[in-house]
């Protein structure tokens, strides 16, 4: 089959014309169109370069004809950026009654792993292939969250320094719109509702009815989800940076819900700072997502530097008195050494108050050995926060010589946090881990904990079941936590225990609410396993 050649008007001033290998795989295909990939081909110099063109479905209403156009035109050369080379109208049958229009949009071939897909665990690019880059940040991920956010955010932000000055806004970051390249760059894709600064008016407004518009509510500032077209400016992407810096820290968003739900909480509610561990990175969401865009930061440079200035100091969790003692440390503008001097001084201290207070031969009141006491206690049992406290579970389960800890600590979590919305993962994931070895399991994270768990966990149906229904009823936006009890009441007793409590209705609705909680969270992994679950369902309700 011959080469496609395109080139529009606009290629042709420029000498340069594009070819297609009709006969090579897709790289994919989205709503808009199939992409196929290219090389560009300058007719001066003969220098040919790999690209990926999207060619736009035939039936593309007018608008959206428009928004490719947009697209293509933001085209700046940034390693935080995909470039973009243009927009390619061909007019086939020129000459005929009914000429046929073709849509093209070229743009710089990426091949890597989404971030989204990598906070899932996924590190092999569409064919499979390894991205030893995306394996190394997803290393980083589970063992050094606080680096790996930062190191990430910077390089988004990077990108953003390039699209502001240019006078663009991108209104739709979120980890699925970031990629992690296989020539080792972080970049944001997708400006299909990015726009000009200038330009901005009401007939760019994305509301099509109350509640609806263009972009991701779980990453939308205020100004966004009510369509205030006029006050969308640099502030707005950064309110997204923001809650991405809470997601990559904390593991979960902010904010869950249905649409309208995610809306009103946007407006309303107060990013629940607590459950970041480090205070200054806390200081720095606070900012970025202030409701009032006066009150946010100006501008990614501004953000990027109170990043940079992030020390290893401002790494060590702010939640224990301890904690405190260092992140006060931290905010002290001196050299390390005399952070240091500081430190050590604090633990002769702390060590001159017990020994008095432990020590024969003291004339330390009761009080002062009360004191004591409660100091030596808060040293050695610190209090986590829930997030914090799954975390370091899941590190210990993913260790052969720490899972029995992994596993107390997720019993623990249930135990004191049982009623705690932050908690209802954690208590899922143990249900998950309680199930006999040959119950249907569920997400990759849980095989791979399961797998390491045999021999460590003592399996109970009818406690795994309690532990499911803990944790709905902990969380019923936990989609995680509805996985596991609608998976009950599929399978009935070889999951619980109990012959008589299968039910397929109440699976179903379990299973509904779950897929809709996941495709808001953006976990692919999880649409897909609740969709299957779904399915079965309605099998078994029509066999009925």
């Amino acid at each position: 089959m011959p080469l496609i050649y395109i080139q529009g008007e606009e290629e042709k001033r420029q000498h340069i014309h594009y070819e297609v290998d009709p006969e090579l795989p897709s790289l994919g295909e989205g709503g808009m169109g199939q992409v196929l990939k290219g090389v560009r081909v300058n007719e001066a110099n003969g220098i040919r370069m790999d690209v990926a063109i999207k060619f736009l479905f035939e039936d593309l209403p007018a608008h959206a004809i428009e928004r490719a156009k947009r697209e293509a035109s933001i085209q700046i050369h940034n390693e935080n950026l995909v470039e973009m080379f243009g927009f390619i109208e061909v007019v086939e049958n020129p000459q005929s009654e009914r000429p046929v229009k073709r849509y093209h949009v070229v743009s710089e071939l990426l091949q890597g792993v989404m971030l989204f897909d990598l906070l899932n665990g996924k590190t092999t690019d569409k064919n499979g292939n390894e991205v030893p880059f995306a394996q190394e940040l997803y290393n980083k991920y589970q063992n050094d969250r606080f680096g790996f956010a930062v190191f990430i955010v910077k390089n988004i932000l990077s990108g953003l320094m390039a699209l502001h000055d240019k006078g663009y806004i991108h209104r739709d970051l979120d980890p699925s719109n970031i990629m992690i390249t296989t020539d080792r760059k972080v970049k944001i894709i997708d400006f299909g509702i990015a726009k000009q600064l200038e330009s901005l008016n009401t007939q760019d407004q994305q509301l099509t009815s109350t509640g609806q518009f263009i972009g991701k509510a779980a990453y939308a500032a205020p100004e966004l989800v009510l369509g205030d077209v006029h006050n969308q400016d640099k502030t707005t992407d950064l309110y997204a940076v923001g809650i991405m810096l809470f997601q990559l820290i904390t593991g979960s968003l902010p904010f869950e819900g249905t649409m309208a739900e995610l809306i009103k909480k946007q407006l309303n509610e107060k990013i629940p700072l607590k459950m970041i561990p480090y205070k200054a990175v806390r200081n720095i969401v606070a900012k970025a997502t202030a409701k009032k865009q006066a009150d946010r930061y100006q501008s990614a440079t501004e953000m990027r530097v109170d990043l940079e200035h992030l020390s290893k100091a401002d790494a060590v969790p702010a939640t224990t008195s301890t904690g405190q003692v260092v992140a006060s440390l931290a905010d002290v503008k001196g050299s390390k050494n005399k952070l240091i001097g500081i430190a050590v001084a604090a633990v002769v201290v702390l060590g001159i108050i017990i020994g008095f207070a432990v020590g024969g031969g003291s004339d330390s009141s009761k009080d002062d050995q009360a004191t004591a006491q409660k100091v030596e206690k808060t040293v050695e049992e610190p209090s986590l926060s829930v997030a914090e406290s799954f975390t370091q579970a899941k590190d210990k389960l993913s260790n052969a010589a720490t899972i029995k800890e992994g596993v107390s600590l997720l019993k623990e979590i249930a135990d004191k946090h049982g009623d705690d919305q932050d908690a209802a993962d954690a208590i899922a994931l143990l249900a998950a881990l309680t199930q006999p070895e040959d119950a249907e399991i569920s997400a990759d994270e849980v095989k791979e904990f399961r797998s390491l768990t045999v021999n460590d966990i003592q399996r109970d149906v009818k406690k795994a079941h309690q532990y499911a229904e803990q944790a709905y009823k902990a969380n019923p936006q936990s989609y995680k936590a509805a996985f596991e009890l609608a998976t009950d009441y599929l399978v009935g007793e070889r999951r619980t225990g109990n012959a008589n409590l299968q039910d397929i209705a109440k699976a179903t609705k379990l299973l509904e609410e779950g897929l809709k909680f996941a495709r808001l969270g953006g976990n692919e992994e999880y649409v897909k396993l609740l969709q299957t679950r779904l399915d079965q369902a309605h099998s078994l309700a029509e066999s009925e």
